[in-house]
Order: structure tokens, then C-alpha cells, then sequence
């Protein structure tokens, strides 16, 4: 999105290291790594966890990073056993959930209330509620508010083990009540129809069993770093060890490509202008990213002073996962993926938004996200696959997901390869362009979108919004000249510099604006956060009478809201235009 078409756009910069690092990829390493990885089974902070970490900080010292291995205490939850009891005295065997409540044996009659909406969900009041769709926070909360005492998920053909709070991270006096209270676990299709035959029957009452350890346990975790020559920032590349059973895909595989990427950067030290810093999470699976956002609590001043981008993986190298067409970033860092997936894949890739979902515990410091999961399965007519598009936006998940047949036999090595290639490409791109490839032209358009939608809902004053909005994507332009002029060698390193200072100014206000609820410190649920998430109330307005309380408390909300959406907006112009004028 250049605003001049004769030029270059700063994210189309391509690392003179490209030509020889990325076809240097080595499938067979990465292989040899993957295997290790997918040898143990590996819940967070259990014992064949502590055997990965091992092999990733052998791998990394011997790249000559600078490793940091330390426990950290999370609030985690181990799931152990889920039945359900059958009126015949016949058991289903399922599976319950991470963070569902232990239950020796809850006994009640079974409702079956389809997906779950709230009108099905209200005749399920002191009812075990049998619900149509994978368990997600969302749907667990949603039943529990509705008064249910227990829910049968129905999985379909696999069990996709998940878990169920709706806390990010640690929990806080302020939503540590929102700990599930219910107990859930999910079956498979033809047992949820044998569910279903006892509740046509009227002898719908069942008894579930669940079993859940959850509490207070040290885990690990790991950074490692190699210093940059020309800046003391430095780009992030994360993804979690902790996983489901042996976890070849989720997340050996990325674990492997982490090393990879590691090893190759290693032997281009020298030219790196930032630094590169790579992270290890555990807690993801089962603490709702308790390492992630460990981190961003106890790192946040360093990370908020030199963190430019993080680049994220998740699940690569899946069998048959051949379709790049949808990736994910935060929208200053859309245009670099895009490029960087089509210079390496062939394929043209569409960003889009990021879902609540991964370790991107990162957006109230005001960090520029890239990339999550990369390599997808083209899109099937599958209950999974439309449950897979609601959550994350892309389809791509294979069946195998989160289950115990996450084995090294679905990994194609030639996939891996492949994503790895994408990600070397980006982490050569992200340390060593003279300008951060972010594109805050494209992130001001698609913010006045947003209030131009918002506005269009009507009965609030969106004119002060909007004209931030607009005044910012005009400032934009002329800041995005100003960028290309001095990525292109026109200007000289204090002049480079100067830049990425704006770059980082702009993403530490519009990245907390458009990505969370507001407060920067504290983090926002697992639950969706659309953009300008205070000023999504206009969409109540319209249902709200005019006259009532609830009218004039929502708009006298929409009208801070939007103070501090119109403050943000001119703060981020002004950075524009000190930089470009």
C-alpha cells in the first residue's frame, strides 16, 4: 500500500542473507528435532516437558546464544479422567477439560440444548446441558451463567482436549471468581447419541465423573538472545513446548523450526542490526498462557523499551497442510507477512485480524504481532473445520489437533521445510531491514473503518472519532513517504533510526487501543476483543430506549470511550508528524 507507485515499500525489503539462509533450511535437522520433541509426552511442568527444554537449551548454547532457564510458579490445571454414567449402569468414557471443576459423581437429568444458545441454554436451568460443539471458554462460561450444573460437549468423531477458563494467564482477585464452577467433559458423536436415545426415552439422567488437577505448580521457562550491532531493540520469536500427549504438531514441530531459524541467524550474527531473542512457554495448554504472559508481567518496562515485533508459531508441518492463503498478524504488520509468505510460498496469502487466541499476551505493551499458525489443511466440509474458522479464522486444523494422535507420523517433512523457509525469511527481514516493515498507512484505514461502522449504528456522536480517525490515516501517508525515503538509503543511520523510534512510538498507542479493553497493565479475557472494544457498545444503542437509565449509562460510557479513542488517535498523529515534517 505505497503512496507513491514508482517507489518500493519499506516492508517489500528482502535481507541480502535470503538467497543462501532460506534454501539452507535442512528438512532432515529439522526432522531429527522434531522427533525429540514428539518422544514424551508433555504436560506443563511435567517431566518429559523437562526433557524438551533440555534439548532446546543444548541446541541453543551450542548456536552460541545466550540461554536463561528458570521456573516460574503458574496457576495450572491437569486434566486425569472423564466418564459419564449411563442409567443401565454402563460408562462412556470421555474426556474432561482443562480448569473443569473435580466432580466424584454430579447426578442429573441431561437436556439437549443443540449448539448451546442462550434460548436452548435457558431450558437447561439446574440441568446437565448436552451441547453440540467443541468446548470452548466461551460456550462453557455461556452455559454456566445459564444456570446449567454440568455439560456434555459433543466432539464428533475425535476428542479434542481444551481448556475451559476464561482467565488469560494467571488469575487476578478481580477474576479469579471466573474459575469454572461447573464441571464439563466431551464424547464422541455416537456416544452423544446414545445420550440422546436415553433423553427421547425420558431416562436422561446421568452421572458425571471428573477428575482435574489444578493448582499452583513450578514450570519452566526459557529465553535465549543474540545481540543486534546497530540497535538495542530486538524482535521476539515465541512459541510454547507444553502441549497434549506427545504433541508432534502442537507444538514440536514449531519448537523444531524455532531451532532451525535459531541456528541459521546464529551464523549471521555479525550482520544482525537488532538483536534476536527467542522465548519458550510452557503453561500454554493448560494455564491459558501462564509463561506468556509471566513474561509480559515481569519483562514489561524492558520489553515495552525494545521489543519491536514478536513473531509467533504455532503447529507447523502438519500432513497435507498445503494451503497459505490466510495468515495472521496485527494490521501495521499485515503487508510484511503477505509479502514474506508469497516471496517464499508462491501463494498469495490474505492477512487477517488476530483471534484471542495464542501467546499474544503482548498487546496492552503495544507489541506489533506476526504470524501464529502458517501452513493449513484446504478447507473440509467437516465439523472441525467450521468450528476451526469461528475460533481462529482459519479452517486449516487437521483432525488430529489436540488429540493423542498428535504423532510424529502426521508431520511431512516437507511442509516443515517449507514453513520454516517463511519464518527464517521474516526473522532475516524483521532484524535486519534498516525500517521495521510496519504499515500504519494500512493500520489508520482500517481503524476509520471501524468508526465509520460504529457510526453507522446511530443514537451516539461519532464525528469527533471519526475525524481523528481520517486525520490520522491523512498523517499517514506523508509518515509513510517519510519511512520509505529513509529505508532507501536516502537519509542517513540517524535518520534510519529516528524511524523505528516513530515506528515503536506509533505501535505502543495503536496497538492498546485497537487490540484490548483499555487497561494496558492487566490482561483481557479469552474471550473475543473486537477493535475500539469501548466503543462497540453503539451497536447496543439501538435496543435500548432512549428514556431509561440504561440508554443514558451506555452513552455516557461511549462518550469516554471515545475521549480516549480521539486522545490516542492525535497522540499517534503527532508522532507521525514530528517524524515526517
Amino acid at each position: 500500500m505505497a503512496t507513491d507507485p514508482s517507489s518500493t515499500p519499506y516492508w517489500h525489503y528482502r535481507s541480502p542473507d535470503e538467497a543462501e539462509l532460506v534454501p539452507a533450511v535442512s528438512a532432515e535437522t529439522l526432522m531429527a528435532h522434531a522427533r525429540v520433541m514428539a518422544a514424551h509426552e508433555k504436560e506443563s511442568g511435567t517431566p518429559g516437558e523437562a526433557q524438551s527444554y533440555d534439548h532446546i537449551e543444548r541446541a541453543l548454547k551450542s548456536y552460541g546464544y545466550a540461554v536463561e532457564r528458570r521456573e516460574i510458579e503458574a496457576f495450572i490445571s491437569l486434566p486425569q479422567e472423564g466418564r459419564v454414567a449411563l442409567p443401565d449402569g454402563s460408562v462412556i468414557e470421555g474426556l474432561t477439560h482443562a480448569f473443569s471443576p473435580s466432580t466424584d459423581g454430579l447426578e442429573a437429568e441431561v437436556v439437549d440444548v443443540g449448539d448451546g444458545t442462550p434460548a436452548d441454554l435457558a431450558r437447561a436451568v439446574g440441568k446437565i446441558a448436552l451441547i453440540d460443539s467443541l468446548s470452548t471458554p466461551g460456550k462453557a462460561w455461556a452455559a454456566q451463567e445459564a444456570g446449567t450444573v454440568g455439560q456434555i460437549y459433543v466432539h464428533r468423531d475425535h476428542l479434542h482436549n481444551m481448556i475451559v477458563t476464561t482467565i488469560w494467564g494467571t488469575p487476578e482477585p478481580d477474576t479469579a471468581w471466573r474459575i469454572p464452577r461447573t464441571p464439563c467433559l466431551s464424547v464422541r458423536r455416537t456416544d452423544g447419541e446414545r445420550i440422546r436415545q436415553l433423553i427421547r426415552e425420558g431416562r436422561g439422567r446421568v452421572r458425571l465423573i471428573t477428575r482435574v488437577r489444578t493448582g499452583w505448580a513450578p514450570i519452566p521457562h526459557l529465553t535465549a538472545h543474540l545481540d543486534g550491532t546497530a540497535e538495542d531493540r530486538f524482535v521476539m520469536f515465541s512459541g510454547h513446548v507444553d502441549g497434549w500427549h506427545f504433541g508432534a504438531m502442537d507444538n514440536g514441530t514449531a519448537n523444531a523450526t524455532m531451532l532451525e531459524v535459531a541456528r541459521l541467524l546464529a551464523s549471521r550474527r555479525r550482520t544482525l542490526r537488532r538483536g534476536f531473542r527467542l522465548a519458550f512457554w510452557s503453561g500454554h495448554s493448560h494455564g491459558r498462557y501462564a509463561g506468556s504472559t509471566w513474561y509480559a508481567d515481569h519483562a514489561w518496562m524492558e520489553l515495552h523499551r525494545r521489543c519491536a515485533v514478536h513473531l509467533n508459531i504455532d503447529s507447523t508441518g502438519a500432513r497435507g497442510a498445503t494451503d497459505y492463503s490466510v495468515v495472521h498478524a496485527t494490521e501495521d504488520a499485515q503487508s510484511f507477512v503477505e509479502k514474506v509468505v508469497h516471496d517464499v510460498t508462491g501463494q498469495a496469502a490474505r492477512a487477517r485480524r488476530f483471534p484471542r487466541a495464542g501467546d499474544q499476551s503482548f498487546w496492552g505493551i503495544g507489541i506489533p504481532s506476526a504470524l501464529m499458525s502458517l501452513s493449513g489443511i484446504p478447507k473440509q466440509d467437516t465439523d472441525l473445520s467450521r468450528w476451526m474458522e469461528r475460533l481462529f479464522g482459519t479452517s486449516g486444523f487437521p483432525w488430529w489437533w489436540h488429540t493423542r494422535d498428535d504423532t510424529i507420523d502426521k508431520i511431512d517433512a516437507d511442509v516443515l521445510a517449507l514453513d520454516t523457509r517463511v519464518y527464517v525469511a521474516a526473522a532475516l527481514r524483521l532484524v535486519g531491514g534498516p525500517v521495521l516493515p510496519l504499515d500504519y498507512l494500512r493500520f489508520s484505514l482500517a481503524i476509520v473503518t471501524t468508526v465509520e461502522e460504529l457510526g453507522a449504528a446511530g443514537r451516539w456522536d461519532a464525528g469527533p472519532a471519526l475525524e481523528a480517525a481520517r486525520h490520522l490515516a491523512e498523517r499517514a501517508a506523508p509518515f509513510t513517504r517519510a519511512l520509505e525515503s529513509a529505508a532507501s538509503g536516502r537519509g542517513d543511520e540517524a535518520r534510519a533510526e529516528d524511524a523505528n523510534r516513530a515506528l515503536v512510538a506509533v505501535s505502543r498507542v495503536l496497538i492498546p487501543l485497537f487490540y484490548t479493553t483499555g487497561d494496558r497493565f492487566h490482561h483481557d479475557l479469552a474471550v473475543p476483543v473486537p477493535p475500539l472494544a469501548g466503543l462497540q457498545r453503539a451497536r447496543e444503542l439501538s435496543s435500548l430506549d432512549s428514556s431509561s437509565d440504561g440508554f443514558r449509562f451506555a452513552s455516557a460510557a461511549l462518550l469516554r470511550e471515545r475521549n480516549r479513542v480521539v486522545h490516542a488517535l492525535e497522540a499517534a498523529a503527532g508522532i507521525m508528524d514530528a517524524f515526517a515534517l
